[in-house]
């Protein structure tokens, strides 16, 4: 077939699903077909799929006859020599044997102090299938005079593949350890890759003090991938963004915490608790002696304290107290039950088209507008800051509404 009749060859009668007796048929085994436009394979051979791999360079269950300083090949089997050798069989049925003591950075990655340690746990037929199960792949570090490979080298690319590809599609969680702290933030390791943690994506709240933070391990994803630095950026704020509401879910605001202060401001404390939840514990929702030790700057970041949840808002913002359920519920029963007869004085706090948003005490509650029709009054003659004496009018769940008196 000449060039001019190929490109008259209508391909697109054998894509998506065509079938056809004898004539060519897409193997629709391979991803390619779908996913990119510049290479179809056709052929109902079981055997295309590797060719084609090969082809392309990719990892498959072919293996070049010649392999170069920098490609990966896949570990198929392990094989106990002595406390520190092992066979390593790979795919294409080459086989070579590695020190273990010049791979002991690898072994500490899958939780192993030691060769020996290692040695005896692939002992184990099921435990040596999950282990291989992973993909693991060695580095060619050098093939022309005797083949050398590297363990670490592979995995720490495999890694890194990884993670470029969580910076497109989050999804996965890693634990970094803390090494190092400067002024902009944390030099961490995440499965074995060097990366770097900026102070702001670092915590929820503003950190105080950098140093205390090394040799602690926090949670983070990847965020992305500086060329210049030649570096991954990972953030702790980003693992928070993604589970914080699935936890703010499971919180219990009848139950007793604990948590550790992490700052103040002068409106209140700012604690965190649960590893990833910080809320702040307003001066309103302090207890006397709290508030007596706030007011006299006794609180340092670190130090622990109790509390309860007061309520969460819409945009999951928590409010902490140190009153509990039944004490809340006690007070709030007491504050109506002293306004349902006489009128307390309220200020308002904003002017809505369905009424005006007051404060009453320490509660916040709704004046509707039928109660400004029935007095025949004009909402928009009223001021926020503006004060009147309204009555307790009912209660529906935790939102109370108000007369005007």
């Amino acid at each position: 077939m000449n060039e001019e009749k190929l490109d008259d060859f209508n391909w697109e009668i054998y894509t998506e699903g065509f079938v056809g007796g004898q004539k060519l048929q897409p193997n629709n085994s391979i991803k390619e077909i779908k996913n990119t436009s510049k290479h179809i394979l056709y052929c109902r051979e079981p055997y295309s799929k590797d060719l084609y791999s090969l082809f392309t360079g990719e990892n498959s269950l072919s293996v070049k006859k010649d392999l170069e300083k920098g490609d990966n090949v896949k570990i198929v089997n392990i094989i106990p020599v002595n406390e520190s050798i092992v066979t390593l069989e790979l795919l294409g049925g080459l086989t070579i044997d590695v020190d273990l003591n010049r791979e002991k950075k690898f072994l500490q990655l899958f939780g192993f102090e030691n060769t020996r340690d290692f040695i005896f746990t692939i002992s184990s037929k099921e435990y040596l299938k999950n282990f291989l199960a992973q993909n693991l792949y060695v580095c060619v570090l050098e093939a022309k005079n005797g083949l050398k490979v590297s363990l670490l080298l592979a995995y720490l690319q495999k890694v890194k593949e990884e993670f470029m590809e969580q910076i497109k599609s989050p999804s996965k969680a890693y634990v970094a350890k803390i090494n190092q702290a400067n002024k902009g933030g944390f030099f961490v390791e995440v499965q074995g890759v060097e990366a770097f943690m900026p102070g702001s994506l670092a915590a929820p709240n503003k950190i105080i003090d950098f140093q205390t933070y090394v040799g602690k391990e926090v949670v983070v994803m990847v965020e992305d991938f500086l060329v210049e630095m030649n570096s991954f950026i990972v953030s702790h704020k980003k693992y928070i963004e993604h589970v914080l509401p699935k936890k703010i879910d499971e919180l219990n605001l009848d139950m007793k915490f604990t948590g550790a202060i992490t700052g103040t401001s002068k409106y209140g404390i700012f604690v965190e608790f649960e590893e990833i939840c910080t809320g702040l514990l307003h001066v309103s929702k302090m207890k006397e002696d709290t508030l007596r030790k706030f007011n006299n700057r006794e609180y340092k970041a670190g130090e622990s304290i109790d509390f309860y949840i007061s309520e969460i808002t819409k945009d999951n913002r928590i409010i902490l107290t140190e009153e509990s359920t039944e004490e809340r519920k006690a007070k709030l029963d007491q504050f109506i039950e002293s306004c349902k007869e006489n009128a307390v004085e309220a200020s308002v706090l904003a002017v809505m088209n369905f009424g005006l948003i007051i404060k009453a005490g320490e509660y916040s509650g709704l004046v509707p507008t039928r109660e400004f029709i029935k007095k025949k009054l004009q909402l928009k003659n009223f001021n926020v800051g503006e004060k009147l004496n309204v009555k307790f009018l009912e209660q529906n769940d935790d939102k109370l509404t108000f007369e005007l008196s």
